[in-house]
């Protein structure tokens, strides 16, 4: 097994010459277990940020479309995944949450994936899972494992960034994609977009049950 490369991932490396990620070196990287400058990976956050800001609550797409479930922090699954249906560049992908928590490599999951969703804005759709808050990952591994590679600042960017992701999208208008499930609030899709989504999921309410009624 060959050693984790010594040297951190840095921007210079990281982004190639039209400033964009770099994807093959970042797959070379991660797949060795090797970590990224913590000024990188804040970089990644801010920028996937500011892309799922734009987004409305309620996506609207349409096929052909690969639809992914739970990651939770299996990287190398991940991997094997988008090797057997293919990269963003060739499919078009809504992710239904949960990346984070019970896995051991969630920090490289959500780097992994924010960095294609800057790639592929149009071609990567994350919605917010239920594990994508404050109180899961405190009680689960997701906290941990960015206290034990990096600090809380990047467990604090990581949050923050997840109350911007969407909430749910229509595909073809006609199928509901959402992490959770349906909730007695919503009367009609439109309500979705009604929801104030920049915050910690609370304990009820339309918000609440679209992450957890499942």
């Amino acid at each position: 097994v060959p050693l984790p490369p010594a040297q951190l991932l840095t921007a210079d490396t990281f982004y190639n010459q039209k400033g964009q990620p770099d994807l093959d070196v970042l797959f070379a990287h991660l797949n060795l277990e090797g970590m990224l400058a913590q000024e990188l990976l804040l970089d990644i956050i801010r920028k996937a940020t500011e892309l799922f800001e734009a987004e409305p609550n309620l996506l609207k797409l349409n096929d052909p479309i690969t639809v992914v479930g739970d990651i939770h922090g299996q990287y190398y699954d991940l991997v094997k995944l988008l090797e057997v249906g293919g990269m963003p560049g060739e499919t078009q992908y809504i992710f239904l949450g949960d990346y984070v928590d019970r896995g051991s490599f969630s920090v490289e999951v959500v780097a992994l994936m924010y960095s294609l969703k800057i790639r592929h804005p149009k071609r990567v759709r994350m919605l917010r899972g239920n594990h994508e808050c404050r109180q899961m990952t405190s009680f689960f591994n997701f906290r941990e494992e960015c206290e034990y590679k990096y600090d809380l600042t990047v467990y604090d960017a990581f949050m923050d960034s997840f109350d911007f992701l969407p909430l749910a999208a229509t595909i073809n208008g006609k199928f509901l994609a959402v992490h959770g499930g349906l909730s007695p609030e919503l009367s009609n899709v439109k309500a979705i977009n009604r929801t104030n989504r920049f915050q910690e999921p609370p304990r009820e309410g339309l918000l609440c049950d679209l992450l957890w009624s499942d």
